[in-house]
């Protein structure tokens, strides 16, 4: 069949990308009924890539782009300069016959022999830029729009000066075809949702869940939430990147396409195996059935089934790469790839987080050898022999701050991973199994993945937060500003205490930004905050030494730190600027409330944190040097996409003002 692929046309537009055509043939194989959809949704997936990286690119002001960028304003039939009036002469006089905003401000950077003009709709804090509408090109012959992110990318930056971008465009044409992708699927399935939403009555996504749960046995909420995440990361332009899995692959297993898949299973001989279990069986303690199905193969099989222990493998990892990473050892036998035991699961916002849709059982994170975003998503050893380090250190602590009892940790229970010196294999066979949240929620309460609060509601249509914001308005006749004002400082009340009592008392900075967040709302009010996944934080030494708690961590671990600044920079970037910039980002379009005032009461919440701890002499400096630094005029914002122009190995970051600064 021929594809009708979009052409390449005279006014320069970019053609149709080499992404985009492979997973149009993928659905004209596979899924033919879709194609005309993807289709229908490839300008809006491009858009939603290009902005993404638009925004960073400004943010991160790479190559002084924002800082040298000139100011333009269209009102009428005037254009101003930098806040001045300006004829229409020049390169500008391109502009005169071309559809301008007038409520944006055009960020004009000069290049060579043309420009690019950004249109910003709004700043908010840590210089985080927000555009809006077509990216424009302009010449002395003309102007075009441009259409794509690597188009972009081209036209801003040269592989002399940044050797990765040739590798980053692939990067982002993938994930501007996943993207699309996804929005594809996700408008059909909308589409179903508000059907049945309809049919329950249901008003909002909140109204419609409920009635679900009620109608549909071994429903899950929480899992409903993890896979609204459509758009992924809301900073990074790589947000929708997966390269080394096909389009089908793409679709089968991520989230947002809610397809049921089996995780397999992998026998491996005790003497090449690291686990943390002290129960024989990892697989055993927590999946007895599976343990079983594992046995009776192996001893069909004529190998002594003792000998052995049986890690979750993730259906992708278990075609794709473990035959061949371990290809010796599975032909001595030391690693036996199972047939009869599966297991039924589907895809959370994380890609290699796996929810069984067995009831009431963990969730399982498993090693995936492809590049998803900036990182391949293996699993460091360290990461594995940590996790139930780190769950008991972070138990013993809850324990002692009893007043924190609304910050709960989600515990890793168990993990395992290849015994090996070379990387490559001690990476790939690998799993943690977390607690399930579902069993520990309660009558009406619901959980929500930070991701999915500025995901789109497929009820309402607004995102999640404003639901639930409204949610809160209704129930107590409150006006949009009072609901923004009661939902943030409840929030912050709960999360602000907890993370800044760990860095300080026990220089434990989580990483708490909201792929690892799930707060848990009934009636619009937060009730209750848990957080999840301990491989990103960092342990200052000295704090945590001077509590008396000297746990473990497995030998060369990264989340054992002896810089003050590495436990910084973690936590203010996850918790401050990822996670409650989005929020009150979010809260300001919603209720048109100032940004300062949301900034003043996360302040007002860390002073009174601060004042509490430092009733404790032991604490005085350390309530000093981490007011110092949360307070300092500049702090460090994450270069997502510096990071991967240049192929940064380690974390990249530009200044940036800080809202908090007195």
């Amino acid at each position: 069949m021929t594809l009708p692929l979009p052409k390449i046309r005279k006014d320069g537009k970019v053609q149709s990308l080499i992404e985009e055509q492979s997973c149009l043939r993928f659905l004209y194989e596979k899924k033919p009924e879709y194609a005309p959809y993807f289709l229908a949704h490839m300008e809006k997936g491009r858009k939603g890539i290009l902005h993404k990286l638009a925004d960073s690119i400004l943010r991160e002001d790479i190559s002084g782009y924002y800082s040298s960028a000139i100011d333009l304003k269209k009102q009428g039939s005037t254009l101003f300069i930098n806040g001045k009036p300006h004829s229409w002469e020049g390169v500008y006089k391109q502009l005169q016959f071309f559809p301008l905003q007038e409520e944006v401000v055009y960020k004009f950077v000069p290049l060579n022999r043309y420009a690019v003009l950004f249109p910003v709709q709004r700043e908010y804090s840590f210089h985080l830029v927000e555009t809006s509408g077509d990216i424009i090109y302009l010449d002395k012959c003309g102007t075009r729009i441009v259409s794509a992110a690597s188009e972009l990318i081209r036209l801003m930056f040269t592989t002399e000066e940044y050797p990765n971008r040739d590798a980053f465009i692939k990067e982002l044409d993938n994930g501007t075809a996943n993207l699309t992708l996804a929005y594809m699927y996700n408008e059909r399935w909308k589409t179903a949702i508000k059907q049945e939403a309809s049919e329950f009555q249901a008003a909002t996504t909140l109204e419609y869940l409920k009635e679900k749960q009620k109608r549909t046995l071994g429903f899950s909420k929480s899992l409903f939430f993890e896979q609204l995440v459509v758009e992924g990361h809301h900073l990074h332009p790589g947000a929708k990147t997966k390269l080394g899995l096909s389009f089908e692959d793409v679709f089968q297993y991520s989230g947002e396409f809610h397809q049921s898949f089996e995780v397999c299973f992998a026998a491996v001989r005790r003497e090449y195996l690291r686990t943390t279990s002290e129960k024989g069986s990892t697989l055993k303690e927590f999946f007895p059935v599976k343990w079983q199905d594992a046995v009776k193969e192996l001893n069909r099989r004529g190998h002594r089934a003792e000998e052995f222990d049986v890690l979750p493998v993730h259906p992708w990892q278990f075609v794709h790469a473990v035959p061949f990473i371990y290809k010796e050892e599975i032909h001595r036998e030391d690693i036996i790839l199972l047939e009869d035991a599966k297991l039924n699961a589907q895809a959370t916002s994380s890609f290699r987080t796996v929810a069984p849709l067995e009831s009431e059982v963990p969730v399982m994170k498993l090693a995936v050898n492809s590049q998803m975003t900036s990182t391949v998503r293996s699993i460091s050893t360290q990461t594995a022999m940590n996790s139930t380090v780190f769950s008991s250190l972070i138990e013993k602590i809850m324990e002692q701050e009893g007043h924190l009892d609304g910050f709960v940790p989600l515990h890793e229970l168990a993990g395992a991973a290849f015994r090996s010196e070379d990387q490559l294999k001690s990476r790939n066979l690998t799993m943690l199994i977390r607690e399930n949240i579902d069993v520990k929620l309660e009558k009406g309460e619901a959980a929500i993945a930070g991701m999915a609060l500025y995901a789109e509601s497929p009820v309402t249509e607004t995102t999640v937060l404003k639901e639930l914001a409204e949610e809160l308005r209704v129930e107590e006749s409150l006006t949009e500003a009072q609901a923004a004002a009661d939902f943030f400082n409840d929030y912050i009340q709960t999360v602000i205490p907890a993370y800044v009592t760990l860095m300080v008392k026990y220089g434990v900075a989580l990483e708490g930004h909201l792929q690892n967040s799930i707060p848990v709302f009934k009636n619009g009010r937060l009730t209750r905050f848990f957080f999840r996944d301990w491989g990103g934080s960092r342990i200052y030494k000295e704090r945590i030494q001077k509590q008396n708690l000297n746990p473990s961590f497995a030998a060369g671990s990264v989340s054992v730190t002896s810089e003050l600044s590495e436990m910084h920079n973690k936590l203010y970037y996850t918790v401050f600027q990822n996670h409650l910039g989005e929020m009150i980002r979010q809260l300001v379009q919603y209720s048109g409330q100032e940004e300062k005032y949301f900034w003043k009461q996360v302040k007002l919440t860390c002073e009174k944190t601060f004042e509490s701890l430092g009733e404790d002499p032991k604490l005085r400096e350390a309530v000093r040097e981490d007011r110092a630094f949360l307070y300092q005029p500049a702090v460090m914002h994450k270069s997502l996409t510096k990071m991967r122009l240049t192929d940064s190995k380690g974390y990249g970051y530009n200044q940036v003002p800080n809202p908090l600064a007195d």
